[in-house]
C-alpha cells in the first residue's frame, strides 16, 4: 500500500480560495494546479523538473518551487519579467507523473483560471469575483 494513497484532492472552491490568497500575498510567481499532488513525497519529481525551467528564480522557495499538497497548488518563483513556457511546464509535470490542469492569475482583483489543453494552449475557464 502506498502512503497517502487514500488522500483526496481539495474541493475546487477550497483550491480557488487558496489560489487567490497565494496570489495576493506573493508577486512574481506562476501558480499551477497539479492533479494528484496530495503528499510531500509527490513533490520531489515535480520540484526537480520545474526548477530547471528557464525563468525560475531558484533563490526563492526551495529551488524556486513551493508546493502545497493540501490544495495541489504549485508556486513557481519567477525572475523579474520572466514568463514560463506552458508547453514546457506541462511536459515537465507529466514527466514527473502528474497532470498540470490550470494556471491561476489575478486580474483586477478577480481570479482567472486558465485551463491547459493537450496542445499546450490555454483557455480561460472561469472567473471569480469576490
Amino acid at each position: 500500500m502506498i502512503a497517502n494513497e487514500d488522500k483526496e484532492e481539495a474541493r475546487p472552491e477550497v483550491r480557488l480560495a487558496a489560489a487567490k490568497e497565494t496570489l495576493l500575498e506573493s508577486s512574481e510567481i506562476s501558480l499551477v494546479y497539479v492533479k494528484g499532488l496530495v503528499c510531500p513525497s509527490c513533490a520531489i519529481g515535480i520540484r526537480k523538473n520545474l526548477s530547471k525551467m528557464k525563468g525560475v528564480d531558484k533563490k526563492r522557495f526551495k529551488d524556486g518551487i513551493d508546493m502545497n499538497p493540501e490544495t495541489q497548488l504549485v508556486s513557481i518563483a519567477l525572475k523579474d519579467g520572466a514568463k514560463l513556457n506552458s508547453k514546457d511546464l506541462i511536459e515537465r509535470v507529466e514527466d514527473a507523473g502528474y497532470v498540470a490542469v490550470e494556471e491561476y492569475r489575478l486580474h483586477e482583483s478577480h481570479l482567472d483560471a486558465l485551463q491547459f489543453k493537450q496542445d499546450a494552449t490555454i483557455e480561460v475557464v472561469h472567473h471569480t469575483h469576490k
